[in-house]
């Protein structure tokens, strides 16, 4: 059998490399791809550089283009182990501990110091946590009730993203991140038609649930005394938020042609996934000032609000019989996404008064991402084994001063390049790998507007309500990942 070019289900089309598999990394604090993660799914598609919506001939297309799933030839079943390795390393530079004025030791809650030269020392921090595993699994039937071109799959899903960040619990990033553990999966079915070689549709129908918790330190009161400094780690509060959904619909739409032997062409459209996420926080009082605070009982709730944008996939691919390439290009709507919002419905006792806890939005202000996808498969043993190649470029979604980039989504433009292969080790068994290197450019922060999470306090010169407000994202991130994918495919 051809691994390039295998017989399908669709009447009078030529077909192109192995059946199911979906490399499917981990999840994300909030978020999916588009610039805020790592670059999609698909073991073979890492190794031709997530160019596939024109191709979309395995399990992957469950997430690419569901139109493919007619491809494929009774019924098939995917088993995957993939992983991702990230590092991440910040340098914080300015705003933090003291500044002398006329002599006098001071720390303004209410100043922007991204103004102001390096305040402080700083150590560098590095991701602790670097590697990620994701086990998949996806089946397809195709030819159900011997209607040609007729099939009928079923997968569960994680996103592309790494969802168990963890930096120093005491670094300068704590107040925008410690320790995080995030995993979303959507299961789902999907139906796909292959009405004839011009035209293919297809369809997925996914419900996901997710689960969240995050660590990070807020500052409950402004500190005084020998605790003056804003930044004094004895004057952290932890706050823990756990929070679950188990409803997120959305869904992925896709078309196909084969108008001539040597083109293909595809498109999808993934919908907006909308998260509500409930549960409780936990807090921690700090060392100093306030000992003894605690959350008053029962009054501890917590709502944490994000949506994932419009995804539009488009590609076209070149066939030959031992070889092929395809470019893709691919539009996401992060525009439509200015923060995240987190709702407390939780009251804080201090021993002196109770004062609710602050709503609070972190603000990111997306812009829409653009990548171009290329790759493509060379049979180098016909019948038995194909090599691939590819990469990508893919622009960044932060604002173009990257004002509010920061280690919860720490991902500006990359250039990613991949490889892989497939052994077709029997009649009914392919084997797959695939690696990914995705190359960073240094992002530099220095107009940052990032703060620190924290109870407002009252400036006793004029009796207004402040924040505490240090600017915390100000500095260098070095960001640089690798993907790693092995899947069975088993076909009978």
């Amino acid at each position: 059998m051809n691994i390039i070019q295998r017989k399908s289900c669709t009447p009078g089309r030529r077909e192109l490399s192995g059946y199911f598999l979906a490399c499917l990394m981990l999840y994300s604090a909030y978020s999916t791809a588009g610039g805020l993660e790592v670059p999609d799914l698909g073991t073979v598609a890492i190794g031709r550089g997530t160019a596939f919506v024109a191709r979309a001939d395995n399990g992957s297309a469950f997430y690419y283009n569901p139109a493919g799933l007619s491809k494929g030839k009774g019924v098939n079943v995917l088993v995957i182990g993939n992983a991702v390795h990230m590092d991440a390393k910040f340098q914080r530079k300015g705003s933090g501990g003291t500044r002398t004025i006329n002599g006098v030791e001071v720390d303004n809650p209410d100043q922007d110091y991204s103004e102001f030269p390096q305040i402080g020392e700083f150590d560098s921090v590095s991701l602790q946590s670097n590697f990620g595993p994701a086990p998949a699994l996806v089946a397809s039937w195709c030819g159900v009730g011997d209607v040609d071109g007729l099939a009928l799959s079923f997968g569960v899903l994680p996103p592309a993203s790494f969802g168990t960040p963890s930096y120093p619990h005491d670094g300068p990033q704590r107040y925008a991140m410690r320790e995080a553990h995030f995993l979303m999966l959507f299961p789902g079915v999907g139906i796909s038609y292959a009405v004839n070689r011009y035209f293919q549709v297809g369809a997925v129908f996914l419900s996901g649930v997710g689960f969240f918790e995050q660590d990070l330190a807020i500052r409950p009161v402004f500190q005084k005394g020998i605790y003056h400094k804003n930044e004094y780690a004895g004057g952290d509060a932890n706050l823990k938020i756990d929070a679950k959904d188990w409803f997120m619909p959305t869904g992925i739409i896709g078309v196909m042609s084969n108008p001539l032997d040597w083109l293909e062409i595809g498109a999808s459209v993934r919908i907006p996934i909308y998260i509500e996420a409930t549960g409780h926080i936990k807090y921690d009082s700090p060392e100093v000032d306030l000992p003894d605070s605690h959350l008053v009982e029962g009054e501890d709730a917590v709502t944490l609000s994000q949506h994932f944008p419009w995804v539009v996939r488009t590609g076209a691919r070149y066939i030959h019989e031992y070889f092929d390439f395809e470019v893709d290009f691919v539009w996401e709507n992060w525009s439509s996404l200015k923060g995240f919002d987190l709702d407390m419905d939780a009251e804080l006792n201090d021993g002196l008064s109770i004062q609710p806890m602050p709503d609070s939005k972190v603000r990111k202000n997306f812009r829409d991402t653009y990548s171009i996808r290329y790759g493509g498969d060379v049979e180098v043993w016909p019948e038995n084994i194909a090599v691939r190649v590819g990469g990508f470029w893919q622009s960044s979604a932060f604002p173009e001063n990257y004002e509010t980039f920061n280690l919860d989504f720490p991902f500006g433009e990359q250039i990613g390049v991949g490889g892989g292969l497939t052994w077709h080790a029997a009649d009914f068994l392919d084997v797959n790998a695939g690696y990914m290197h995705v190359f960073q450019l240094d992002v530099e922060v220095t107009e940052g507007i990032i703060q620190q999470q924290g109870l407002p306090w009252e400036d006793p010169s004029d009796g207004e309500e402040k924040d505490i407000g240090n600017t915390v994202n100000n500095g260098t991130y070095e960001v640089s990942m690798n993907l790693f994918g092995v899947s069975l495919e088993g076909h009978f």
